[in-house]
Formats: C-alpha cells, structure tokens, sequence
C-alpha cells in the first residue's frame, strides 16, 4: 500500500510541475515565433553574420537577400550570404529574434509582464557563440539591465522560451500527444495494478 501512495504522490507532482509551467503568463504569447516585420524580414535586415564575424551590427542589402524557413535575411555580400547558407543555425540570434531581457525579467519590471518584446539590432552580445538581442529605446537599454544578473536572466529566459516552443510543439503533434496521454494512462494502470496485487 505505501508502494501506491509513493506513485499517486510521483504522479501529482510531475502533473503539478507540468501544469506551473504551461500556466506561466508571458507577454505577447501569441506574437510570431520569429521577430519579423510585416515582410517576413528578420532583425530590420541587419547581418546576422557580421555579429559574429566583425562583432559589429551592421545592415545587409537586398541584393544579398537569403529566405529561410520562410524568414528573408539581407547580408553585405555574397560571401556573407555564403557564410550563413553553409551553417544557418550558427547564426541565427536565440528566442525567434526577440529580446532576451524581455524574456527574463522579473515579473512587473517597469509594469511589464516578461515575454515577446522588439529588439533594436544595434545592441546585441554573442554568449557562448549564441547572439542575442535587445531592446534599447526611449531610455532602457535592456543590455545593461540584463548583464547586471546575466546568469539568472539567461536562465529565465531560456526556461520561458522552452514554454514557447512547447506550446508550438504541442500544437503542432496533437497525434503525438493523444499517444502519449493514452500510453502513459495504460502504464500508470499497469503500474497501479501491479502495486496492489
């Protein structure tokens, strides 16, 4: 009998900690995954390789444009083009372009909720080969908010962005998921089943 209360209080539990994190309230939830603007062209078509290359922001051309995944990319030049068809996800900046103090603020910081928030291309850092962009305007330069705790605010925002994808992931396999359900309802009898025989 104890052997059934430890897996009904197992089972509460990871169905607790599954429901605290799709509960999670973010802003702009339903903006794009991508941060485009109403052209599909990323980061106001600013170079993605030139941040890593240069450490620079500087903007591309529409003669070197580059469409992936239905996103368009503009680059300087055709070798940077080149660059970026070669190794795509190298370059590509973290949270859909979004900015990544947006996503792990604190709660109720300057009376936002954290979330999808626009980004301004020129300020960005790259951690661990990864590019990530902010929000700078009208006073709030998100960078410097963000390197003030850099670690946790990595963390956060990547622990929120993870609710993101979920979510698109989940929509997009409700199959897999109905699967899921059903298997892990007949192991959880199984299991029950057994412990009380």
């Amino acid at each position: 009998m104890k052997n059934l209360y430890l897996i009904i209080a197992v089972v509460l539990i990871t169905t607790s900690v599954y429901a605290q994190k799709e509960n999670v309230k973010l802003a702009n939830a339903n903006a794009p995954y991508h941060n485009t603007d109403k052209d599909s062209l990323a980061i106001n078509g600013y170079d993605l390789t030139e941040y890593f290359i240069n450490k620079k922001a500087l903007r591309g051309s529409r003669m070197y444009q580059y469409n992936y995944q239905g996103i368009k990319y503009y680059f300087l030049s055709v070798e940077n083009k080149s660059i970026f068809v070669k190794n795509p996800e190298t370059y590509l900046p973290q949270y859909g372009g979004y900015c990544a103090y947006g996503l792990g603020m604190d709660s109720g910081l300057i009376g936002n909720l954290p979330g999808k928030y626009p980004i301004n291309p020129e300020t960005f850092k790259i951690i661990d080969n990864k590019l990530y962009l902010f929000y700078n305007d009208n006073g709030y330069n998100f960078l410097k908010i963000w390197e003030e705790n850099e670690k946790a605010n990595l963390q956060k925002a990547n622990d929120r962005w993870g609710v993101f994808t979920d979510r698109i992931k989940n929509h997009c396999k409700p199959l897999k998921q109905i699967h899921s359900f059903a298997y892990n309802s007949l192991l959880f009898k199984a299991v029950i089943k057994y412990v009380v025989v």
